[in-house]
């Protein structure tokens, strides 16, 4: 008998989000303006256990739904009794408010260990199923981090199961493609990606829902490690609304006009525009600047206007030492300075001014991916991004990679930018297995000691990372869109990484800093980071590392895998994507070919071909061609989206694309806000004009 245990939690409705729920001045989310609901992806969660239960024809199996909450969030565990759900368990503690996604793991993994004592009688036999992600959050780290604590696996990104020969064997998202696996050892955590089998309230259980007495335990109950903010490994330092679009949302009812705009996009940048956009302030140490007292560098433009107040006073004074300052002169500097601060913000910043060492030490590290004999386009990315961070630390950059020969890559990563290879070979890490690589990236990472490790936000990378971290005890950001060095001085932190990413579908930016960790980890979107040029006459190391693990610890068999057996390169100046919209593989393939053999004919560029999450789904295209959050990020020159309607998952994996053109016959479809150019019409009306209109122009 299988016992299933769903995790839920109750969310704004952030569907119905307006620029009045927002604090102003603070840009924080005012949640009592806004409805609250279950998280879209545990509702599927919920059905795809019940699915589950009912493969396996064993209804004595029991679903436990459990949830972390202030009280009224009782009112999803009632949604999920309505459902299919036998037991509710309420986690609600005030001591719990305020957490991470570590100190939301750590109690939700005790609450599961007295479940399975208190309710499952000790029995292995269970599954914890839960959303990929939850849209207040969508880090995706919660799920692997309660796995990392139960020391049991993890399947991420599932989308189908079934029951062959007496196990269940689950669908699930990969990079380039999909997988079907299956657990050797139980229990084991199960996220869900994609299970639109929607349950509906029952009148009987409706009632029984109502009727029933809600479980309910408090922080005491559990006993958890980390809870709050006292356990919590990351804090947010500023929340603010994301900067205005820059995208013009013009429509264009000419399809000569969208031709020219098309024609113009290619039009070469003058050298003085490109050399202003490769322009960036790089973090300098304080022991490297100028003037001793330069706090230029730190993570609050009031904290940097207040220094640099202080530094001109200092200045007329002749104070060139911090040790030259004497009570007699921080008196003077006072009364100086008493209209722009008072003396306690005086002290604050002088104590601050004798703080110089970087708050960590180590190298800046990439955890590297490889797919199909290949290393992945993200971890060149973020060997871009690391190798900025680096230079200005004055450190080395490494790489960690595992697998079964991946030595060979070294060449290729040192001329990308790295300066040492850890190098982890064992004919076991051939397939990715959460266990296995939690073991050997954590025990190197130990070993040598990183200030700061990089991951890709990949399905693997979304699972390994918070596994990793959470293992090492460290603080994890995750689907950062911005990674930079800063101080903050009055904290007593130089040097510290600076995570920035979008949260509530995009709706609000926080930047998040590491607190109480050895080590500062992130992961960071596909197609953000830039990579830099390779560089053939570079020289660095490869230092082999020890793979301490066996056969017995392999969590998940793979049965099979589904990659397209195509090649894809999304490196072009011109991508043409199609949507749900389109209608039918026909259809796709049809318009997308002959617009992209248009441009390709008349712009001499090299011209790709994409499609949305929902087109790979209903059969239109290959998965390799996704793209979007769970498939790839791109940045051409030019996007043109056909029948695409702008879901924030798809819009993320655009969002570094020079020009949007859509085209849609919804004139309320949200990619219309979202783009630069838009045409309202079918598509298989426009497409053959604008190929006419491209040929005219020649």
């Amino acid at each position: 008998m299988s016992n299933y245990i769903v995790l839920v939690k109750q969310v704004p409705d952030i569907s119905q989000i307006s620029d009045n729920a927002f604090n102003p001045e603070t840009g924080t989310l005012i949640r009592s303006k806004l409805a609250n609901v279950i998280n879209d992806l545990d509702a599927q969660a919920l059905a795809f256990a019940h699915q589950m239960r009912a493969l396996k024809k064993d209804e004595s199996g029991k679903i436990i739904v459990l949830s972390m909450g202030p009280p009224m969030a009782d009112e999803v565990l009632r949604y999920s009794l309505s459902r299919c759900a036998d037991t509710a368990i309420l986690l609600t503690d005030r001591l719990l408010g305020g957490a991470d996604t570590v100190a939301t793991a750590n109690p939700l993994a005790f609450a599961i260990r007295k479940i399975v004592k208190e309710i499952l009688n000790n029995s292995e036999d269970y599954y914890i199923i839960t959303g990929m992600q939850s849209v207040d959050g969508d880090t995706a780290q919660v799920p692997a981090q309660i796995a990392s604590e139960l020391g049991i696996s993890c399947i991420g990104y599932a989308t189908h199961v079934a029951y062959e020969g007496g196990r269940f064997e689950f669908s699930s998202i990969i990079t380039g493609g999909s997988q079907t696996v299956a657990a050797r050892k139980m229990p084991i955590v199960i996220t869900v990606a994609k299970y639109e089998h929607a349950l509906f309230p029952q009148f009987a259980l409706t009632r029984k829902a109502n009727a029933t007495q809600i479980i309910t335990w408090g922080a005491a109950d559990i006993n958890a490690t980390q809870i709050g903010l006292k356990g919590s490994r990351t804090q947010v330092t500023r929340v603010f609304p994301p900067e205005k679009t820059t995208r013009q949302c013009k429509q264009i009812t000419n399809i000569a006009e969208l031709a020219e705009i098309i024609r113009n996009t290619f039009k070469e940048k003058s050298e003085e525009e490109h050399t202003q956009s490769e322009k960036k302030a790089q973090y300098v140490l304080p022991e490297r600047r100028v003037s001793t007292f330069d706090r230029s560098y730190d993570a609050l433009d009031a904290d940097c206007e207040a220094f640099a107040l202080l530094e001109r006073s200092l200045q007329t004074h002749g104070i060139t030492n911090v040790a030259q300052i004497t009570e007699e002169l921080t008196e003077t500097i006072a009364g100086e300075l008493e209209q722009s601060m008072n003396r306690k913000q005086l002290d604050e910043l002088l104590v601050a001014l004798k703080i110089r060492t970087p708050k960590y030490s180590g190298d800046v590290w990439v955890a590297a991916e490889c797919d199909e004999g290949e290393v992945i386009l993200s971890t060149f990315e973020l060997i871009g991004k690391a190798r900025e961070l680096a230079d200005s630390l004055k450190v080395q950059v490494g790489v960690i990679i595992a697998g079964e020969s991946v030595s060979t890559y070294g060449k290729a990563l040192i001329a990308a930018g790295a300066d040492k290879i850890y190098s982890i070979e064992s004919p076991l890490l051939k397939d990715f297995d959460p266990i296995t690589y939690e073991k050997v990236f954590s025990e190197t990472v130990q070993t040598y000691k990183p200030q700061i490790v990089l991951y890709a936000a990949t399905p693997q990378g979304r699972a390994l990372a918070p596994m990793v971290s959470y293992n090492l005890g460290c603080g994890l950001t995750a689907d950062c869109t911005s990674l930079d060095i800063k101080d903050r001085s009055k904290k007593g932190e130089i040097a510290v990484l600076l995570q920035t990413r979008p949260a509530l579908g995009g709706n609000v930016m926080a930047t998040i800093c590491t607190v109480s960790s050895s080590v500062q980890m992130a992961t960071a979107r596909p197609g953000v980071m830039k990579r830099i040029a390779a560089n053939e006459n570079r020289i660095g190391e490869i230092i082999p590392c020890p793979a301490n693990i066996s056969k017995s610890d392999l969590s998940i068999e793979i049965i099979a895998k589904h990659k397209a057996s195509g090649k894809v390169n999304f490196d072009v100046p011109v991508i043409v994507s199609g949507g749900k919209g389109l209608r039918c593989k026909q259809s796709f393939e049809q318009l997308l070919d002959e617009l992209k053999a248009s441009l390709h004919e008349t712009l001499h560029i090299a011209v790709e071909e994409g499609a949305t999450r929902a087109a790979v789904e209903q059969g239109f295209c290959e998965r390799l061609r996704q793209i979007g959050q769970t498939g790839t990020a791109v940045a051409p020159q030019l996007y043109i989206a056909l029948g695409i309607s702008g879901a924030i998952q798809h819009m993320i994996g655009v969002a570094n694309a020079g020009t949007i053109i859509a085209v849609n016959n919804d004139p309320s479809a949200p990619i219309f806000k979202q783009c630069d150019y838009y045409i309202v019409g079918n598509v298989e009306d426009i497409v053959p004009q604008l190929v006419e209109a491209l040929a005219k122009e020649e």
